[in-house]
């Protein structure tokens, strides 16, 4: 597959989990700061706004911050900023994208982008924008080729969701809101459900524990990382660096030979670690496939 390509579907991937998982913490922190007021409106603004590490500035009410993650084309840590980013990553392998994929992309940016995301209460706009963005992801799920392209997708898809897995565990709901805040941070990863049918008592070491470790859910780090981890063995059939698989290893060995641990700061390192791989690994995978030795990059 050509450099150019792959790095599209790899960049489409993380774009719409970024779009996904803001969505979902902004729609349940947005819920969470309405019904208890027991923190101060600005410092529950700024807690989401810090872990996501988009500038508070002037943002102080709920409606201020769910403007500002909303957000705008120009900024793709934003809903709209990354859907528009995707968008404009798949316009670019249009020929290599199946139909249905692309025009439900296309028309998630349309809704985006002509208000309708912010014409009703948030609480509603914010499930609409989320609505959107699963009938995105299962147009993928169910139309597209399992080659190539499809695995660039899902690793980049695998590495933001554990990049914003753990920019939610940063928000610390269970800390600032203590009685509240871990079903709001279950309900941010689309968790709850499936942790309540594991019999346990929500607490907040449990849920973080849970999101970083748990090896069936999804949405968890440690499967996450299984994920980009395939999805890399399946791509060195085609060549590539054996530092991005030996990077993807180490982070999914980490996860998953690390237990239950005794201490929840245990847990926070194992999450802080897996970022930073996280980091390591969007490096290894731009000099293994999307920036080859002699490459000339054209300036503008």
């Amino acid at each position: 597959m050509l450099s150019r390509l792959a790095e599209a579907f790899y960049w489409i991937g993380r774009y719409l989990e970024r779009a996904e998982a803001t969505t979902r913490l902004l729609s349940e922190h947005y819920m969470l700061t309405v019904e208890d007021r027991s923190v101060a409106e600005d410092v529950a603004s700024s807690v989401v706004l810090d872990a996501l590490s988009i500038p508070s500035g002037e943002v102080a009410t709920p409606s201020m911050l769910v403007r500002s993650l909303v957000g705008d084309v120009g900024n793709p840590s934003t809903v709209v900023g990354a859907v528009s980013a995707a968008r404009e990553n798949a316009r670019s392998v249009r020929e290599a994208l199946p139909g249905d994929v692309f025009e439900s992309l296309n028309s998630s940016y349309l809704v985006l982008t002509r208000g309708l995301a912010t014409a009703a209460s948030p609480a509603a706009s914010l499930q609409r924008v989320l609505e959107r963005l699963l009938m995105v992801n299962g147009a993928i799920e169910w139309t597209m080729t399992r080659d190539d392209g499809y695995s660039f997708l899902r690793l980049g898809r695998a590495l933001e969701r554990i990049d914003m897995t753990a920019r939610l565990l940063e928000v610390r709901h269970d800390q600032v809101w203590p009685e509240s805040g871990p079903e709001a941070m279950l309900r941010a990863a689309a968790a709850l459900s499936s942790f309540l049918r594991t019999g346990e008592a929500v607490t907040g070491d449990r849920a973080r524990e849970y999101l970083v470790l748990d090896p069936a859910f999804p949405r968890s780090m440690l499967h996450s990382a299984r994920v980009a981890e395939e999805a890399v063995r399946t791509l060195q059939t085609a060549g590539g660096d054996d530092e991005l698989l030996r990077e993807v290893g180490k982070l999914r060995s980490r996860l998953e030979f690390a237990g239950v641990p005794d201490d929840p700061d245990e847990v926070d390192r194992l999450a802080f670690e897996a970022q930073m791989s996280c980091i390591a690994s969007g490096d290894a995978v731009a000099h293994a496939w999307f920036r080859q030795p002699g490459t000339i990059v054209w300036s503008h």
